[in-house]
């Protein structure tokens, strides 16, 4: 098991990130793996719910199946996440230092569904891939939010 966090700063209100990261039709804008939801309900994000997403990753195409654990509004998003042959626990957290401030971390704690060699799945593919991927998407969500407050 391979843990890690992120956080970055974006200038706008917390209630703006959270409605990036949990309207459907915003995440499909920021997140350049997610296609589109394929059965996300209205009152997407619940605990309880599973959601699949039309995933694409470079050139293959996947389903990352997503199931929403903790949903605080405008506080925290955690969800438990399976794609390919990794499943993650995914957790966002938003605080407001100032006003029109938001500070977004995301922590991830990944592992390799595959038996025998998935702690060497993890850290040689994996754990890299998983990292960018957070980085990428934290400065996607960061763009997305700051250009359309």
């Amino acid at each position: 098991m391979i843990e890690f966090s992120e956080t970055v700063q974006i200038s706008t209100s917390v209630e703006r990130v959270w409605r990036a990261l949990t309207v459907p039709a915003e995440v499909v804008q920021w997140d350049s793996g997610v296609i589109e939801p394929i059965d996300a309900p209205p009152d997407y994000p619940q605990p309880g719910q599973q959601v699949h997403w039309r995933y694409r990753y470079g050139p293959i195409p996947l389903i990352l199946e997503d199931r929403p654990s903790e949903v605080v509004p405008n506080s925290i998003l955690r969800s438990s996440i399976s794609l390919g042959p990794f499943a993650f626990d995914e957790t966002y957290q938003l605080r407001s230092p100032e006003p029109l401030v938001t500070l977004l971390a995301a922590e991830l704690t990944l592992c390799s569904t595959v038996p025998v060699i998935g702690s060497l799945l993890e850290r040689v593919a994996g754990a890299p891939l998983a990292r960018a991927t957070v980085r990428t998407s934290l400065q996607a969500i960061k763009r997305h939010c700051e250009s359309s407050t």
